[in-house]
């Protein structure tokens, strides 16, 4: 069952998400922001077998400032609107936003208080600022696409991340001499590439980009990863007086 919830941002506005609780409560958080096609039904299918997996998730509406409820397909229009949304879209200001929503699943009760970040695509990115500039317990970033853009923060990386790319992704792999050094000195980020494999590698609703070999190795390090650290807060033992 999926459960709409309204999130408040920092400048008092309102937002949605929607929540596939785990059926196993309280569990793991993670924070899930979309490709550029907006919350569509591949996304809601990833989301549904994450909760399966043992994570509570909390989809983003990420283009709620510009347009709300945007879910799109792959067909020639779809695509113009996506690429149009993508260059209106504020980086810092929706971080703002994730950051609410971190906020509010730690706080629900299907959450156990420790949640990540996941994203794919443009929420590839989201994920690799939300290590630098949230207090998300663990991200993973599924070819982000603007990451190029915000080397410079990869110092601020104190949380553990993962970033998956595609060694042929059209959108990132020109961008990789710049990307791979930037990180490379960081103990809390780890790349993967997977060979032969380019943009959109784990949307099972693409053919055209599909490779359920990398993703199934991706997904296995990805729950793997979260598990590690989304376990729930130890509580500190007192001692008898």
């Amino acid at each position: 069952m999926v459960e709409k919830v309204g999130i408040r941002s920092f400048d008092g506005k309102s937002f949605d998400g929607f929540l596939y609780a785990s059926p196993a409560k309280p569990a793991p958080g993670l924070v899930m922001i979309p490709e550029i096609f907006g919350i569509n039904q591949p996304l809601r299918e990833i989301a549904e077998r994450y909760a399966v997996e043992g994570f509570s998730i909390l989809v983003l509406d990420i283009f709620w400032r510009l347009e709300r409820g945007v879910e799109l397909g792959y067909d020639q229009e779809s695509y113009r609107k996506a690429f149009d949304l993508h260059v209106a879209f504020d980086y810092g200001t929706a971080v703002k936003d994730m950051e609410a929503a971190i906020t509010h699943l730690r706080g629900h009760s299907a959450c156990n208080r420790r949640v990540g970040v996941v994203g794919f695509c443009l929420g590839g990115t989201m994920a690799y600022l939300a290590a630098a500039r949230t207090d998300a317990d663990a991200s993973v970033g599924y070819y982000g696409t603007r990451i190029q853009n915000f080397l410079a923060e990869g110092h601020k990386i104190s949380r553990p991340l993962i970033l998956h790319f595609g060694e042929r992704d059209h959108t990132t792999a020109k961008h990789m001499t710049s990307i791979l050094p930037a990180i490379a000195d960081s103990p809390n980020v780890t790349s993967y590439i997977y060979p032969g494999v380019g943009h959109a590698f784990a949307n099972h609703r693409r053919p055209d980009t599909y490779d359920e070999g990398a993703t199934r190795q991706a997904d296995d390090r990805t729950f793997s990863f979260f598990r590690s650290y989304l376990r729930p807060p130890t509580r500190e033992r007192t001692s008898a007086a």
